[in-house]
C-alpha cells in the first residue's frame, strides 16, 4: 500500500505525523511522493480554532472525493470523534501519535523499508497532553493529561538525528514546561542531558506556559546555557488583564509572566521572545484591551501571534457571552498594527552588528534563510548550502526578518 502523510497545526502534531510515516515505512508500506499518487492518506489534523477545523473537514472531503482511503489522526480524532464519525463514517480514526494503532489499521506491507531522507530539522516530540485548565482550549479533550517520553529515548533519537545529518533539533509538545511532571523528571533535566550530545547543531525549545516556569525560572534559564541551544522562548500571555487571565483559568498571574521574562532576560539579554494574544475573549472590556497593549509595549517582543477568540465546542468558554464582532475586529486590527511596530523596532537594534548564523532554508531563488543564535530570521541574498555556519553582518531589517552579508 502506498501512503501519504500530511501533518497540520503545531510542530508537535507534525512531528507525530512524521513518526507515523516512519513506522509505516518500517512495516513495509511504500511512502508516496504526494497525495495524488497515494492509495491512502493519513491526516494529522488540527482543531485549534473553528476555521482550522473547517479546513480539515474540507481536506478530508477532497481526498475522499478523489477516491483515497483516509485515516484521520491528530487532535480531531479524539476531540471531534462524533463529528468525524457522522460526516466521514468510512474514515477510521487513530489517536494522536498512536503509531501502534496505525499499525493495526494498515497491517504489514510487502515493500522493503526505504532509507528516508534525513530532514535538515528534526522534530522531537517530548510529551503529549497538558496540565492546564484553560476554559477556551480543546487540547485537554484531544490529548488528555501530560504523558512524557523518557529522557533516554529522546537523547538517543536526538543523537541519531544529528548523526544522520540534522542540524536543527526542535523539541516540541503541547507545553514543553509540563515535560516530566508525570515521571519525576523535568525540562531542566532533559536539557542538561541533551547538552551532552555530540555534534554541531542548534536546539530549539518550543512553547512554554508561564504557570509551569514561574517559581523555577532561574533553574530553567540555566538549562538554556549550552551554546548550541537557541536563546529563544515562546511564552504565551494571552491577555494583559488579570481579570481575563482568571476567566481563562490560565493559572498564572501577570506578575508571574514578568518574573519569567525578567529572569531569562537577565541571563540572556538578547533572547528572542514570542508571545500569544487572544483578543475578544468573552468579558474583555476596553480597559482589559488597553492593559494588553500596555503589556506588549513594555515587553517589546520580537513576534506576537494574535488570534481572535474562537469558541471550541465542549469548552467552558463556548458558553460565555461573546463580544460584538465589530469590536473584536477593531481590537485585532489595533494589535496587528502594534505587533508589526514592535517587531520592526526589536529587529532594528541589530543593524550594523556581526553575528554567526546557521543556513536553514532556500526559500526563494538567490536567497537563503538563516537563524542566528537567538533564532531570529536573517536573509542572505545569495544561495548557500544548508546546514552550514557563517559569520555575517546585519545591514538592514524589516518586520519579521533582518538582511545580512557574509563577512
Amino acid at each position: 500500500m502506498s501512503i501519504w502523510f500530511e501533518g497540520y497545526g503545531c510542530t508537535a502534531n507534525q512531528g507525530e505525523t512524521l513518526e507515523m510515516r516512519d513506522h509505516a515505512n518500517e512495516l513495509g508500506h511504500a511512502i508516496a511522493k504526494d497525495s495524488t499518487s497515494a492509495e491512502t492518506v493519513v491526516l494529522g489534523t488540527c482543531t485549534v480554532i473553528e476555521s482550522t477545523q473547517n479546513k480539515m473537514e474540507k481536506r478530508i472531503s477532497e481526498l475522499i472525493d478523489q477516491g483515497k482511503n483516509v485515516i484521520v489522526s491528530g487532535c480531531m480524532a479524539t476531540a471531534d470523534t462524533k463529528v468525524l464519525n457522522s460526516k466521514f463514517p468510512n474514515a477510521p480514526l487513530v489517536s494522536p501519535g498512536d503509531i501502534n494503532g496505525l499499525g493495526d489499521l494498515i497491517g504489514r506491507g510487502g515493500c522493503k523499508p526505504e532509507t528516508l531522507e534525513s530532514p535538515f530539522a528534526s522534530i522531537l516530540p517530548i510529551s503529549s497532553g497538558c496540565l492546564g485548565r484553560c476554559t477556551y482550549c480543546a487540547t485537554l479533550k484531544a490529548r488528555g493529561r501530560v504523558t512524557s517520553r523518557s529522557v533516554n529515548d529522546i537523547f538517543f533519537k536526538a543523537q541519531y538525528a544529528i548523526d544522520s545529518g540534522s542540524k536543527e533539533l526542535l523539541l516540541t509538545s503541547q507545553d514543553n514546561g509540563a515535560f516530566g511532571a508525570d515521571t519525576g523528571s523535568s525540562l531542566e533535566n532533559l536539557l542538561m542531558e541533551l547538552s551532552h550530545l555530540d555534534g554541531e547543531f542548534r536546539l530549539r525549545v518550543g512553547m512554554l506556559n508561564p504557570m509551569l516556569v514561574a517559581g523555577r525560572s532561574h533553574e530553567m534559564a540555566k538549562a538554556w546555557g549550552d551554546s548550541r541551544t537557541y536563546k529563544f522562548m515562546h511564552l504565551p500571555i494571552q491577555s494583559g488583564s488579570q481579570k481575563i487571565l482568571d476567566s481563562m483559568v490560565r493559572d498564572h498571574t501577570v506578575g508571574e509572566f514578568w518574573e519569567v521574562v525578567n529572569v531569562f532576560r537577565d541571563y540572556y539579554p538578547e533572547m528572542m521572545i514570542i508571545t500569544d494574544i487572544i483578543t475578544g475573549f468573552p468579558g474583555e472590556t476596553d480597559e482589559d484591551h488597553h492593559k494588553t497593549i500596555s503589556l506588549l509595549n513594555e515587553l517589546s517582543p520580537d513576534l506576537v501571534n494574535v488570534t481572535r477568540f474562537s469558541p471550541r465546542k465542549g469548552t467552558p468558554a463556548s458558553r460565555y457571552k461573546r463580544i460584538n464582532g465589530r469590536i473584536v475586529k477593531k481590537r485585532s486590527r489595533e494589535l496587528t498594527i502594534l505587533r508589526k511596530e514592535l517587531g520592526a523596532k526589536s529587529f532594528r537594534r541589530f543593524v550594523g552588528r556581526k553575528t554567526s548564523i546557521l543556513t536553514v532554508e532556500n526559500q526563494k531563488r538567490g536567497s537563503t534563510l538563516c537563524r542566528d543564535d537567538n533564532y531570529r530570521p536573517i536573509i542572505l541574498m545569495e544561495e548557500l548550502p544548508l546546514g552550514e555556519f557563517y559569520d555575517v553582518e546585519i545591514i538592514d531589517s524589516e518586520y519579521g526578518f533582518m538582511t545580512a552579508i557574509l563577512v
